[in-house]
């Protein structure tokens, strides 16, 4: 329900795409700012005198602006170089602003942090080096900074574990070894602090990886992180280690779907209860999607043409929202009025149902889980294209 940290998992390599992540978290920690129109030169010139409010600004139109006249990779890094030195020259410039704020303070610690990782890009032993060295500075400023970027660091160890295992590098021995020792440090890194939000990263990143490693579950990696992590987590009472509690008991039971019986009761648009268990003698393929997911709006011709073919011979299908608001599934609805069933994860907990796109751990949308005849489930997927070929399986005589 709740926009969390449970969306991390929903881009299974973003974590991992260090210049993207830099950009976003700079972007991410300044107030909305228009770009003011300044040539490149102007933008990198160090303003003097300026309050932090200004200080600020230029920062902010050093990270939206976009050069023209860039033909060239060395041209782009050139750029790019001397973006990262005037971000690095104002963060130094606004911490000793008399006027600056905590908040503004926060940010210049950011971007310092940030620029490190930047700098060092290419090097991954040097980031976490320089990064190690920077937090003696976030701890003596009492900052929260400090978890940010010790979380930087797993995720610059997790990388290069990942990139190795992509590059399949035999030097680097063996992959899902290498994972689970880093497992291990995680672990002690968990028992050893007080459980920050900015911790709730460290989870997702393991979970995320172990699902990459371990894509056919014959490692039953993810199933070993929870197992190895849950006893950890139970011990703190914060809000975001029950979150991600929650979501990896929810993977748990994503993961023993197939060949189970599912559970799953909901409410649809027009206010009527719904259980899968009244569909006992069809087919029943169940859509966690949302208004907002271009995946899930894509695959709404294909469900059209499968309901067509299907329904009349014993197939049902249930779409079920996941979307926060309402009152954007209702307009979708009204727009493009759908046979199948529609319900709505909002309504459905308003009527103290079980919100299933937690319980089951719905690790991004459109996820399809296929139920035959007797409630248990046949297929899971997210790709509506396995289930035209399942169904074809399911009711051979029809061409």
């Amino acid at each position: 329900m709740k926009k969390t940290i449970l969306s991390f998992t929903t881009s299974a390599l973003a974590i991992f795409c260090l210049t993207a992540c830099v950009s976003a978290q700079m972007i991410n920690a300044l107030p909305e700012a228009a770009p003011q129109a300044k040539t490149t030169d102007e933008l990198f010139t160090m303003p003097t005198g300026a309050t932090a409010d200004q200080l600020e600004e230029r920062i902010m139109d050093i990270i939206m602006h976009r050069s023209e006249g860039i033909t060239s990779q060395e041209q782009a890094q050139a750029y790019m170089d001397r973006q990262i030195a005037a971000l690095k020259s104002l963060a130094e410039l606004l911490l000793k602003c008399d006027d600056a704020t905590e908040e503004q303070k926060g940010t210049a610690r950011m971007i310092k942090l940030q620029v490190i990782a930047m700098t060092n890009r290419d090097e991954p032993d040097k980031a976490i080096e320089a990064i190690e060295a920077y937090q003696k500075e976030l701890i003596e400023a009492k900052s929260d900074v400090l978890y940010k970027s010790q979380m930087m660091v797993f995720q610059i160890k997790l990388t290069k574990i990942v990139r190795a295992a992509m590059m399949d590098r035999e030097d680097e021995g063996d992959h899902v070894g290498n994972f689970k020792k880093f497992l291990e440090e995680a672990k002690t890194f968990l028992t050893e602090n007080e459980f920050q939000p900015d911790y709730a990263m460290l989870p997702m990143m393991l979970l995320q990886v172990a699902e990459m490693f371990d894509e056919d579950g014959k490692e039953g990696l993810q199933k070993f992180v929870i197992t190895e992590l849950k006893p950890i987590l139970e011990k703190f009472e914060v809000e975001e280690a029950k979150e991600v509690l929650e979501m990896m008991e929810g993977l748990l039971r994503f993961a023993e779907l197939p060949g189970s019986e599912i559970e799953f009761q909901c409410v649809l648009l027009d206010e009527k209860k719904l259980d899968i268990k009244d569909f006992r003698g069809r087919v029943v393929l169940v859509d966690f999607w949302a208004t907002w997911c271009g995946p899930c709006v894509m695959s709404i011709p294909m469900m059209k043409a499968l309901y067509e073919k299907y329904h009349d011979k014993g197939f049902e299908l249930i779409a079920y929202s996941c979307d926060e608001d309402l009152d954007d599934v209702k307009e979708f609805e009204e727009a493009s009025p759908h046979p199948w069933h529609v319900a709505s994860v909002v309504m459905s907990v308003e009527a103290e149902l079980t919100d299933y796109s937690t319980h089951y751990g719905i690790p991004g949308y459109p996820t399809f889980v296929l139920v035959d005849k007797d409630g248990k489930v046949l297929h899971v997927t997210h790709g509506i294209n396995e289930i035209a070929e399942k169904l074809a399986e399911l009711f051979p005589e029809i061409k």
